[in-house]
């Protein structure tokens, strides 16, 4: 489960420096780039339950107030370097995480969510952010990383993964649509999860106790 660490650790501002050749060859691609991306939150490495995620979103207001100086944006980017369960005080957390049905969850370490794709997208159906998504190393990165890490340890029941937001994981969450150690969202445009999702986290949190 470290791998996806290691490879947020070479970020140095706001874009992977395997994306940036990317994002330059795409003008109009439908992302904010102006902040550090949230690739994940909360223990990734450690965390029993992961929660699949598109990408992150932006507000031209809430935004900006969650980076309002360079030390939000470092402080930021040493939580992508050295994941840890959710502090819903610290200045770079979005509202929007603090205000989820399974908020809870980020804060004891019993869940992280990933992103498909860690960057922000101003308008989600751009032509940019479709296309971005099957070529961005780093969206690359995290579908091999899902196929293998995260499989391999929901195989052996050390893992349970919530398949919450389906497109732009691609086929990579196919392992996933039948696996025991597994539950495939049924109203993903919701940003909380579902009840059937919340019963069968707290089953599986249960059967590791």
């Amino acid at each position: 489960m470290q791998s996806i660490v290691s490879f947020w650790k070479q970020l140095d501002g706001a874009v992977h420096p395997q994306d940036a050749p990317v994002f330059d060859r795409h003008g109009a691609h439908g992302f904010n780039l102006d902040y550090p991306p949230p690739a994940y939150i909360g223990d990734i490495v450690n965390a029993p339950v992961i929660i699949l995620d598109n990408n992150g979103g932006y507000d031209p207001v809430m935004t900006p107030g969650e980076f309002p100086d360079e030390e939000t944006r470092a402080e930021f980017r040493a939580r992508l370097a050295s994941p840890a369960p959710l502090d819903p005080k610290a200045r770079h957390v979005s509202p929007y995480y603090r205000s989820r049905n399974f908020t809870r969850l980020l804060e004891t370490g019993e869940a992280a969510l990933v992103n498909a794709v860690a960057y922000r997208s101003v308008d989600g159906n751009a032509p940019g952010v479709k296309a971005l998504t099957r070529t961005l190393p780093s969206a690359q990165f995290h579908r091999n990383w899902l196929q293998t890490e995260v499989l391999s340890h929901a195989d052996r029941g050390e893992r349970f993964v919530v398949v919450h937001r389906i497109s732009r994981w691609l086929d990579a969450v196919t392992p996933f649509r039948a696996h025991g150690n597994a539950i495939v969202s049924r109203s993903s445009i919701s940003p909380d999860l579902s009840l059937a999702e919340l019963s069968a986290v707290e089953r599986f949190l249960k059967r590791r106790c």
